[in-house]
């Protein structure tokens, strides 16, 4: 497994909070570093993927955790 240089849930939340925190952490990164992400909202793993594709980012890994929990890994 690919080790995250930050790690973020946004468990809890809906739509848009989830790409909106996830937009903040990707600002925080440099090139190329890695960031973690766990959200249970249904449409979570359909909006990072989304957004990851409209902004270029790469999707190292998509893991179906407990119940909804989804994390998703991405790199910048």
């Amino acid at each position: 497994m690919t080790k995250a240089d930050k790690h973020l849930s946004v468990n809890g939340t809906c739509c848009p909070v989830p790409l909106v925190k996830l937009s903040q952490a990707m600002n925080e990164l440099n090139t190329g570093q890695i960031l973690s992400i766990t959200g249970d909202d249904p449409v979570f793993e359909v909006g990072v993927t989304d957004y990851c594709q409209a902004n270029g980012y790469e999707i190292l890994d998509i893991t179906n955790q407990t119940g909804r929990e989804v994390n998703i890994v991405i790199k910048k």
